[in-house]
């Protein structure tokens, strides 16, 4: 007896022995509980699971616990909805759950799988687990063992777990009309501890349960449900007498099609003899049609191909006067770029050589200048050492005088017609000597000589001697084209 009642309390707590089989699988129906906490929506699951299963032609039988028969709706009023009697102890409301599932089980389950049917409750073992254990602290595995009494060890083949948080469970039970019972009013924390017990079950066990979040809309929990069942579920008899049907369609198909092909072979060879020389004619003509295809076929090929290769000849003449326009254009521009070049650069030349005549001249000048007024101040000082009987240092101090020289070429914006601006500044001389005597009066020699020069940008300029470098004096270097003055000439870009 304790060895019968221990594999009773094992399998209805998961823990099955290795030699220990469940009832449920020896009898033909199948058995699915559908669990989860209050407001999860275990109803609408229910009624939409047993309406797909009876149009597969299952014959389908739901229920629930506590309520399926008269005791048990005597015992749900008792532990559900009775308000004016005291509050049932815990373990007197696992016994009463207890009760309720013996009644259950012998009166609609166990008949109901035996006849083959498709048994859904809503609510079995793992409520009574999750709600005493759970909910109320009392013992787990004296829960089980008192379900497992009470079922005689038959448990569910499938349990759906439709797992849902307390706080939305909560809303929707306070949303129907008939308002929470016992049980759904009991406080967050005994829902919480509630949940974690169904959710370890689950997880201690997933071939035998199916958790699916209850917060999805019900037609997505339905097609998991579905899915899991077409895996498990056998055919219904409605499903094997068409699969029956089917083959026995298919089998009657394949032999009316035996007996035409034998009824036609005999005909084939009743015929063969008075067909043979007419498939000969026909095969003859045949290959003569089918040369005279092959060889208009030979010619429409070789027609394709002299059109391609005229085209590739016409494609490659193409390409070669392509190229040589583009080669020639290419020579055209580089020619072009070359006298342009080369028109610049004379261009160039014959500013720098017009800069040098003129800066030659400008120096020639300046040394003229010079000499003159050294010989003027020569002369006044002779006369100033005649004149006086002492005569001052100032003719010792003529020779000392500074000559600055100051050039400046001024560089105007390009135009179409550039003009350069070329500016000399002529030598200032100090009279000290005469400041001295004319009561220390200074006076300075700033003479500034401004030459304009209007140039086409590509005006060939002519020296004005026979040899232009004679009028540079030192200032040309006979090795290098480039003068080694200070000059310089600004000139505008010339515009091709």
């Amino acid at each position: 007896m304790r060895a019968r009642l221990s594999r009773i309390t094992a399998a209805a707590s998961g823990r099955r022995p290795p030699d220990a089989q469940s009832p449920a699988h020896a009898l033909p129906g199948w058995f699915i509980a559908v669990e989860g906490g209050d407001g999860a929506g275990k109803t609408t699951q229910i009624d939409a699971l047993a309406r797909w299963l009876r149009r597969r032609g299952f014959d389908v039988v739901t229920t629930r616990e506590p309520g399926a028969t008269v005791l048990g709706a005597k015992l749900r009023e008792i532990l559900l909805h009775t308000k004016d009697r005291e509050p049932v102890g815990a373990r007197a409301e696992a016994l009463l759950f207890a009760a309720d599932r013996a009644d259950h089980m012998e009166k609609v389950v166990r008949p109901a799988l035996e006849r083959g049917a498709i048994v859904i409750t809503d609510r079995h073992v793992d409520s009574s687990i999750a709600y005493q254990s759970g909910g109320r602290g009392l013992p787990s595995d004296e829960i089980a063992a008192l379900s497992a009494f009470a079922t005689e060890g038959l448990r569910p083949n499938l349990v759906v777990l439709l797992d849902i948080d307390p706080a939305v469970a909560w809303e929707r039970a306070q949303a129907r009309s008939e308002g929470p019972d016992r049980l759904e009013a009991e406080p967050a924390e005994f829902h919480r501890r509630v949940r974690e017990v169904f959710r370890s079950r689950a997880a201690a066990e997933p071939p035998r349960y199916l958790v699916v979040d209850a917060t999805e809309p019900a037609g997505v929990i339905t097609a998991i449900v579905q899915d899991r069942l077409e895996k498990l579920l056998p055919l219904s008899a409605k499903e094997t007498a068409e699969v029956e049907a089917r083959e026995k369609a298919l089998r009657e198909a394949k032999e009316a099609e035996q007996r035409e092909r034998e009824t036609r072979l005999a005909a084939e060879r009743a015929a063969a003899e008075k067909a043979r020389q007419r498939r000969q004619a026909e095969e003859t003509a045949a290959r003569e049609a089918e040369e005279k295809r092959r060889e208009e076929a030979r010619q429409a090929q070789a027609r394709r191909a002299a059109e391609e290769r005229e085209r590739y000849e016409r494609q490659k003449a193409q390409e070669r006067r392509r190229e040589e326009e583009e080669r020639r254009a290419t020579e055209l521009r580089a020619a072009q770029r070359r006298e342009q070049e080369q028109a610049d650069a004379e261009h160039r030349r014959q500013i720098e050589l017009t800069v040098r005549q003129v800066e030659a001249r400008a120096k020639g000048e300046a040394r003229e200048r010079a000499e003159r007024e050294l010989r003027s101040r020569a002369v006044a000082a002779q006369t100033q050492q005649k004149s006086e009987p002492k005569p001052e240092s100032a003719a010792e101090r003529v020779g000392e005088d500074v000559v600055a020289e100051t050039v400046s070429v001024e560089k105007a914006p390009a135009q179409k017609t550039p003009t350069q601006n070329i500016v000399m500044q002529q030598p200032a001389v100090s009279q000290r000597a005469e400041a001295e005597r004319k009561g220390k009066e200074n006076r300075a020699v700033d003479k500034t000589a401004v030459l304009h020069l209007d140039l086409e940008p590509t005006q060939v300029l002519r020296a004005t001697s026979g040899d232009p470098r004679a009028d540079l004096d030192d200032d040309y270097d006979d090795d290098d084209d480039a003068p080694r003055s200070r000059w310089r000439l600004g000139l505008g870009k010339r515009k091709s």
